[in-house]
């Protein structure tokens, strides 16, 4: 099991370094094609090929991650136990600071898909869930889990609400724009999503900790 958790950690950190490399490359060798914005129509040359072939195996790598996670999942459920992963795993949720390229791809030119990346940040919530692993779901298990999902959204709801409310109060004074005021709430959104995704396993693991501490105290 620990052989294929390096597998799959080292085929990322591979994904990860043909980017770095090919981004290096597009930036010395290829006037920064595919690392800047472009004007459009986009026209392919073959020094495109390294950018092109660097971000496919990025995307099929997390595909492949997906994939992975779901039929874990669909296996532990019918053990009636939580799903078996690597708490090393969590090193994923360092791919929520790609959000941070989307202040400088909104002030070359405007677009703001890049801050969808926030949610990445919700990966670290594979730490706790890897400290969760094998558990039986048991009645305690179970009403543990309801009730940090139920913290948890409520907790993504607030920052939702939070952002609307300054995007509206803050109306005219200080968002003048609605370029902005999209910015505010696709940052809010996705941030919220990851602290949805995150804190579900945190709530859940020091519930479940917080049981096992109580009963032994008695």
């Amino acid at each position: 099991m620990k052989k294929k958790v390096k597998i799959i950690i080292g085929l990322g950190v591979v994904c990860l370094l043909m980017v770095l490399g090919a981004s290096w490359y597009a930036v010395t060798f290829n006037d920064s094609r595919l690392v800047v914005p472009m004007e459009a129509p986009y026209q392919f040359t073959v020094r495109d090929l390294p950018m092109l072939i660097a971000v496919g195996c990025m995307v099929l790598y997390l595909f492949f991650l997906l994939a992975l996670c779901y039929m874990k999942g669909k296996k532990d459920e019918t053990a009636h136990v939580t799903r078996r992963i690597s708490p090393k795993l969590g090193i994923m949720g360092l791919l929520g600071f790609l959000g941070f390229m989307g202040f400088w791809t909104y002030s070359a030119d405007g677009r703001i898909t890049p801050f969808v990346y926030f949610m990445f940040f919700g990966f670290f919530s594979f730490f706790y869930e890897g400290r969760m692993s094998n558990a039986y779901m048991d009645e305690r298990y179970e009403e543990n889990k309801y009730k940090a999902k139920l913290k948890a959204h409520g907790i993504a709801l607030d920052i939702v609400y939070a952002a609307l409310f300054f995007v509206v109060a803050a109306e005219g004074r200080i968002l003048k724009t609605i370029d902005v005021k999209l910015m505010i709430l696709v940052i809010a959104v996705a941030c919220s999503m990851a602290v949805d995704v995150f804190l579900s396993e945190y709530l859940l693991y020091r519930y479940d900790h917080a049981d096992e501490l109580d009963e032994s105290e008695e």
